[in-house]
């Protein structure tokens, strides 16, 4: 499977719809941008359950809600004062005013990244095949963050107890299934990939792939079982294929006409 590289490499989670989409291409771009751009980051369970928050699937007018709130982002300042009915009650008017006036930065842009590996190139239908369970076939959304496999440790949670403000996953929905089983490419393009991956000791024909999303909404909470989901809507701004882990060597961008 995809491993995703949230602060450690923890495993993406695929949740498959039933429509199917046609394969990707991969279209090489000399002069892109190597970097992995400033206006997005690796998802951390803290700046998601902001986002979440601001982008209306919470309640800000509810009690609870302000609290976990406090707990997240101002956990010294909740240890300190909720013992104390009354002095929390006016941090927690102070913070209700600071939620419903949206005065708080939070992030939408994110990226998740994961590996691939290359199978024998076909001749026929002049591609190479994912192999080792990487390939993507129907997929319905993608996991950002989940703490079933990822302990964030915040100190108001010592515990990692869940809670209406933490679920235990966030998904970034598709807004269509999305089909990504191979990488198609001419011959001689073919043979210069197998050659430059020979020369960097690549044994394992393995690249690294990059998603970047661009969140717009949250949904409500969904129980699965024993865990907790928040669907996510947005944009899937782009795919990008890279020689390296650390993301630093580009070499493809998909295509997801």
């Amino acid at each position: 499977m995809l491993a995703c590289r949230t602060l450690s490499k923890m495993l993406v989670v695929l949740v498959f719809a039933v429509l199917v989409s046609t394969p990707v291409y991969a279209q090489q771009k000399e002069n892109r941008d190597q970097g992995r751009g400033e206006s997005f980051a690796f998802p951390t369970l803290r700046e998601l359950a902001l986002s979440t928050l601001m982008l209306g699937a919470y309640d800000t007018n509810d009690n609870k809600t302000v609290d976990e709130y406090a707990k997240l982002m101002y956990c010294s300042l909740y240890l300190e004062k909720y013992k104390s009915d009354f002095e929390w009650n006016s941090v927690r008017q102070e913070l209700t005013r600071k939620l419903q006036g949206k005065h708080e930065y939070f992030r939408t842009h994110y990226e998740i990244t994961g590996t691939i590996y290359l199978g024998r190139y076909s001749f026929e239908t002049q591609d190479f095949p994912f192999e080792r369970k990487t390939a993507l076939v129907n997929v319905g959304s993608l996991t950002l963050f989940s703490s079933q496999t990822f302990n964030p440790g915040l100190p108001c949670h010592p515990t990692n107890a869940q809670t209406s403000f933490l679920p235990n996953n966030y998904l970034f929905v598709l807004q269509q299934p999305l089909t990504l089983d191979r990488l198609k490419m001419p011959m001689d393009e073919a043979e210069a990939l197998l050659k430059r991956l020979d020369l960097m000791n690549n044994k394992d024909r393995a690249l690294y792939i990059r998603f970047r999303v661009r969140l717009l909404g949250a949904g409500n909470l969904q129980s699965m079982g024993p865990y907790t989901s928040v669907m996510m809507r947005g944009d899937l701004v782009g795919v990008d294929l890279f020689y390296d882990r650390e993301l630093t060597k580009h070499f493809a961008v998909i295509s997801l006409k």
